[in-house]
């Protein structure tokens, strides 16, 4: 049963969360209704896996390479992160268009160049 006298405190503890995440980090992009961003085709032969998969599953993707050639000392140069720049030549115009649209902010460009970036 719910005791009336706890409905407005959680109201009260609902809007404090919500007005903290406001105001401490800006919405992603989908958040404000803009439209998914149309990317170029990359250039030169087709990539790794299908470009469907890869749109949902290259953030775990790049951390299971990332975990097998650090930990693990295996480094397969045609899944490399130097091989997707190779493809996808401006880091602007195509990773970060995404990454800005879904409101994430990845680490992999804090130790890698995107030797390609235009």
């Amino acid at each position: 049963m719910v005791h009336l006298r706890e409905v407005p405190l959680f109201r009260v503890i609902l809007m404090m969360v919500m007005a903290i995440l406001l105001l401490t980090d800006s919405p992603p992009v989908w958040a404000m209704g803009a439209a998914v961003p149309q990317l170029e085709p990359a250039a030169g032969k087709p990539c790794v896996r299908d470009p469907a998969w890869m749109r949902r599953n290259h953030p775990d993707f790049l951390k299971q390479m990332r975990d097998r050639t650090v930990r693990e000392g295996v480094r397969i140069r045609s899944e490399s992160l130097a091989q997707c720049a190779s493809c996808h030549q401006s880091r602007a115009q195509f990773c970060d268009r995404c990454h800005q649209y879904a409101g994430v902010e990845p680490d992999c460009f804090t130790c890698h160049n995107y030797l390609y970036t235009k």
